[in-house]
């Protein structure tokens, strides 16, 4: 009878701390009391990734209950066939989205691929306050399905690999042309004193 309660005890208490996990676990993106960028407090994860992110803010909706930060962006680069895009967060950070294959994004009222996105394309996407991923709707109505992508920040020494050539280094405008010329000058005035030592004594 002991053992039998003993081992429901710790069946409970098990149950009891993998749900205290369970809650303490969850990464919040932020906490809102309200539908305005003002009413949003970040969390400390997504300041630590994302310093800018609150004044990246466009607006806050919510669906079914649950908080939205819209942001918008501008696409920089799209790798790897659409599984990477580099979006510029509008007056916040640059982020890396990693979207799945069949992820359709409304630009300008048309739906379209993420393979399809160019280099200087103004996406809107959304993050939740529960976790911090990129929220994509399969279309504009309320009732729309939310598509989840991750994301992770630019790292610096990438940003720096894409800085043009021309802001680590000079360019090289040294010509040999004046060397030359000059090595040339020096062979002339040469042959000139040795045709006058020549003349003068012969004379």
């Amino acid at each position: 009878m002991n053992l039998r309660k003993t081992s429901l005890m710790g069946v409970v208490a098990l149950a009891f701390s993998g749900a205290l996990f369970a809650q303490t676990s969850v990464d919040r993106a932020f906490s809102a009391t309200g539908a305005s960028c003002d009413q949003v407090t970040w969390s400390e994860e997504a300041l630590e990734q994302y310093p800018r992110i609150a004044s990246a803010c466009r607006e806050v909706t919510e669906r079914d209950g649950k908080y939205f930060v819209r942001f918008e962006g501008e696409v920089d680069r799209v790798r790897d066939r659409g599984r990477s895009i580099t979006v510029d967060f509008r007056e916040g950070d640059r982020l890396t989205i990693s979207p799945p294959d069949n992820l359709s994004i409304f630009i300008d009222g048309r739906r379209t691929s993420a393979a399809n996105l160019r280099p200087g394309d103004q996406l809107n996407f959304y993050i939740p306050q529960d976790q911090l991923v990129a929220t994509f709707f399969d279309d504009e109505s309320e009732t729309a399905t939310a598509q989840e992508a991750p994301i992770t920040p630019e790292p610096e020494e990438t940003l720096a690999r894409t800085e043009p050539q021309s802001q680590s280094r000079l360019p090289g405008t040294a010509s040999p042309l004046p060397l030359l010329g000059f090595a040339g000058l020096i062979l002339l005035v040469l042959g000139a004193a040795l045709t006058i030592r020549r003349l003068t004594r012969q004379g």
